[in-house]
């Protein structure tokens, strides 16, 4: 019906109606954003990771493109950790830099292995001290920070159960108190 009454209307005024697309020169350059899930995200990184022919700096220029605007959050984190896991799991498809560092790695745990064996009492003592050096930031990523639990973090929603009544000599009270000297 709208194409008769069209043909009616170009009969009577002479003018044809231009059927062309019209293209906005603005419009053009705006590409609309392609929302991705974090599990896409990370799936994207860690094959990144393993198809990379070199690492470095061209790697991590990579990766940062392919997180983009999402950041580097906790769950990216966990699911390239958890995709990283099933990769590692299938280590004779490796090849590239990922390869020479899986390689290395299990070098160094079969070294590392017959050197605990042999120096005990010496591993324990390095082994405290990295727990010394790394302990403040793994309490603040938990969020036990100087001022109290940090908001929306794992402390945060651990002192939820407690419902504000936290009972002294409590694990949770032990990391606080941590959290609030360590820093």
């Amino acid at each position: 019906m709208a194409a008769l009454l069209d043909a009616i209307l170009q009969c009577i005024t002479g003018a044809e109606s231009d059927t062309r697309p019209t293209y906005d020169e603005k419009e053009a350059l705006i590409t609309p954003p392609q929302p991705r899930t974090t599990e896409e995200v990370a799936a994207q990184v860690v094959n990144a990771i393993i198809n990379a022919e070199k690492g470095g700096a061209d790697l991590k220029r990579t990766l940062d493109n392919i997180v983009g605007e999402y950041g580097w959050t906790e769950k990216v984190a966990e699911w390239v950790l958890a995709k990283m896991e099933n990769a590692l799991q299938q280590a004779e498809k490796l090849q590239g830099p990922i390869k020479k560092a899986y390689d290395k790695a299990c070098e160094a745990a079969v070294a590392a292995e017959g050197f605990v064996q042999e120096h005990p009492v010496f591993c324990t003592v390095i082994a405290l001290g990295v727990l010394i050096i790394v302990a403040p930031w793994v309490l603040e990523v938990l969020g036990f920070a100087e001022l109290g639990p940090i908001e929306g973090s794992f402390a945060a929603a651990w002192q939820a159960r407690y419902a504000g009544y936290v009972p002294k000599g409590s694990l949770f009270s032990f990391f606080q108190r941590l959290g609030m000297v360590w820093h």
